[in-house]
């Protein structure tokens, strides 16, 4: 690979307890990560923490960092970046929810008091894209949109996209789709009936403040695209669990990290990869 030293990448153990989290937690993905992570001895993965200023704020992993809590830890393995940088980018997760369709959203939103109208497609795309505050649903198969306007106080928008996710969380099926991803691909290549959900799209400053507030984003809606990210660091659980000798295990995993290095074992990539897990 590169005979770089592990400042190339800033993983370090943080304390759980000093990391503010800005979007919650997904029920189903939680339980599924919780089922293998409590049956392992190793966290593979080491979640994104976003550095702004004094504050960690999680960026991706929080089904993860859930869990770790939950049996106990009080330590997460980390990828540290410094959030202000202009080469983070934040984007969106789309969300393809299976098995519903248009009337039966129509009718749940009606029930809480969301408004929407029907739009052409290319309308309501212009719409989400000019303006935070609206909602961009799509059937797949026949191809009707919905635009749905959200309150244009932050606090209350959040509350209403927690109430709309409702509609399909722990019900449906659905899938993330990024957002660079065109409609009409979908339709072209989907070979399943559903939705298309596009969000508002969001500000790093936004998500900042969202990490100080009791009001998260619903889960899978935020997408941060960083450059080297680090996969596959294969750290002891046990050792997550207390948060003594800090500074001793912070020296054996920065001298793991170098000896993965100095052994060959670190690989670099900057092109485009589909996985088929095992």
């Amino acid at each position: 690979m590169i005979n770089y030293t592990t400042k190339f990448f800033n993983i370090d153990l943080l304390k759980i307890a000093e990391i503010k989290l800005h979007e919650s937690t997904e029920f189903n993905r939680l339980r599924n990560i919780y089922d293998r992570i409590a049956g392992s001895k190793f966290l593979l993965n080491p979640v994104i923490v976003g550095k702004n200023n004094s504050d960690y704020i999680l960026i991706d992993g929080a089904n993860r960092l859930s869990t770790l809590q939950e049996i106990g830890c009080k330590l997460v393995i980390s990828q540290i970046i410094d959030y202000n940088n202009p080469r983070i980018k934040l984007k969106n997760w789309n969300h393809l929810v299976y098995k519903t369709g248009i009337r039966d959203l129509c009718g749940y939103c009606d029930s809480i008091g969301l408004k929407w109208k029907n739009v052409p497609y290319a309308e309501g795309y212009k719409k989400i894209n000019s303006a935070f505050n609206y909602l961009l649903v799509s059937e797949i198969q026949n191809g009707t949109s919905l635009l749905f306007k959200l309150d244009t106080s932050y606090f209350k928008l959040l509350k209403q996209l927690n109430d709309f996710t409702k509609f399909y969380f722990n019900k449906f099926p659905f899938d993330r789709s990024e957002e660079e991803i065109r409609f009409s691909d979908l339709r072209k290549y989907s070979r399943r009936e559903g939705i298309l959900v596009e969000f508002p799209r969001f500000t790093k400053q936004q998500i900042i403040k969202t990490a100080g507030a009791d009001v998260k984003l619903p889960a899978g809606i935020s997408r941060h695209i960083l450059d080297n990210r680090v996969l596959h660091v294969r750290y002891d659980i046990n050792k997550l669990r207390d948060d003594e000798g800090l500074e001793k295990k912070r020296k054996e995993l920065d001298a793991y990290l170098l000896s993965k290095i100095d052994n060959n074992k670190v690989r670099q990539y900057r092109e485009s990869v589909i996985v088929f897990d095992e």
